[in-house]
């Protein structure tokens, strides 16, 4: 099972995975906004590099976390996505 790297261009997230020095084969760069259709072991989010909006938060909440199957982290680890609109 392949984990999802997350970020807002295919390059930026093959980039993030070379520098975390993972497996290439273990992760797939996906881009926020992207149709999902897999399931997947483990996700890390990056912050979108234009900024995060209220489709980004959507799109990670109602994609990606139900094809999570273990978890979800992001880069650094203490980013998080805003959730003030979140009661």
């Amino acid at each position: 099972m392949l984990n999802a790297m997350v970020a807002s261009t295919k390059r930026q997230a093959e980039a993030m995975i070379a520098l975390l020095k993972l497996n290439p084969t273990e992760w797939e760069p996906v881009i926020y906004g992207q149709r999902i259709k897999k399931l997947f072991g483990h996700a890390k989010l990056i912050r979108p590099s234009e900024g995060v909006e209220r489709s980004h938060c959507d799109w990670v909440l109602g994609s990606l976390v139900p094809n999570l199957c273990l978890s979800v982290t992001t880069v650094p680890p203490h980013w998080k996505i805003p959730q003030e609109h979140v009661e």
